[in-house]
């Protein structure tokens, strides 16, 4: 099995084989998200899930260390403008 060093190398070919090989726990996980209901979309009709959710649900489950890191968040401008009042007083 090839290595994954970067979240995009992720394929479901990869998937399906990584969880044939662990066994029947991690296939029957995989084959759970044929039914599992997700967020419906913008004009709020059923739909499946995407690959791009299966593969974060794959990644924080096996191999977690390819999950990026957050950004930090920035401040919004209403939090700058309270900077800036505190530096009035």
């Amino acid at each position: 099995m090839k290595e994954i060093n970067d979240i995009k190398e992720l394929t479901y070919d990869y998937i399906e084989e990584y969880v044939a090989a662990k066994g029947k726990d991690d296939i029957e996980w995989l084959v759970s998200h044929l039914d599992k209901e997700v967020k419906p979309d913008k004009k709020g009709n059923k739909r499946r899930i995407s690959f791009i959710e299966l593969r974060k649900e794959f990644i924080l489950k096996y191999i977690p260390e390819l999950m990026p890191e957050k950004k930090p968040k920035e401040p919004t401008m209403y939090e700058r403008m309270e900077l800036l009042r505190a530096k009035l007083k």
